[in-house]
């Protein structure tokens, strides 16, 4: 698979890899060196130019944008919000607890640990929110992403330094509701930080146009700091 800009810049160019149900991938490289794209890939944020993406088997283009939303979360490092409430936020595109009451939905959120991560909010599920942002925090964005993605139970969770805007307290809160999250769902974490990926199965080293198999997070330090030396 590759993968070209309108501008003609290639960014990725024969890249082919799988990935295991229910593992833990990380993908780590220097910035600019296609991380977010292959990510974006995956989650058909993006078509390749050439090459095929493939689904359980299948031809990613072959979901409707329904049944991807339901198989892929992707909480991006700035995501997307529009003007409402958290509820509203993080029940979007999520029909299955659309008609709950908020008492209702607050066990649910109990019931896969999310509850911390409400109480960051001063008026929880009421809380308003503007698409501009300016009503709360980036961190707290980046909080109702994750919790709309979560909620949802994907069968793929990719995360892109959902975590770079959020306290380590945090943080560390997400790691554990992270480990609680069902064993057959896969995760892809993209992270600078590279603590966040210690758990990973698996590294992929991402730049220059290749995805490579890192192996250790030895193996991946020495990556990056040779990669730093040469550029």
């Amino acid at each position: 698979m590759s993968f070209s800009y309108p501008n003609g810049q290639q960014v990725l160019h024969n890249i082919n890899f799988d990935l295991e149900r229910g593992k833990t991938y990380a993908l780590v490289g220097p910035t600019g060196g296609g991380k977010t794209t292959t990510a974006s890939l995956i989650a058909r944020l993006y078509d390749p130019t050439s090459g095929t993406v493939l689904l359980d088997g299948k031809d990613i283009r072959s979901y409707s944008p329904q049944e991807r939303t339901h198989k892929i979360g992707f909480i991006l490092q700035e995501p997307f919000l529009f003007t409402g409430t958290v509820r509203e936020n993080i029940l979007y595109g999520n029909e299955q607890f659309q008609n709950y009451s908020n008492e209702q939905l607050a066990d649910v959120i109990q019931q896969a640990n999310l509850d911390g991560l409400l109480e960051r909010f001063d008026e929880g599920l009421d809380t308003k929110v503007k698409a501009s942002g300016d009503s709360i925090s980036l961190g707290q964005k980046q909080l109702i992403a994750f919790m709309r993605a979560v909620l949802r139970s994907p069968e793929l969770l990719i995360l892109d330094e959902a975590t770079a805007n959020i306290d380590t307290v945090t943080e560390q809160l997400l790691e554990e509701i992270l480990q609680n999250i069902p064993e057959t769902t896969t995760r892809i974490i993209i992270a600078h930080r590279l603590n966040t990926i210690e758990s990973a199965d698996e590294i992929f080293f991402i730049n220059s146009g290749q995805v490579t198999r890192a192996g250790s997070l030895n193996d991946a330090v020495d990556m990056l700091l040779h990669d730093e030396r040469t550029s």
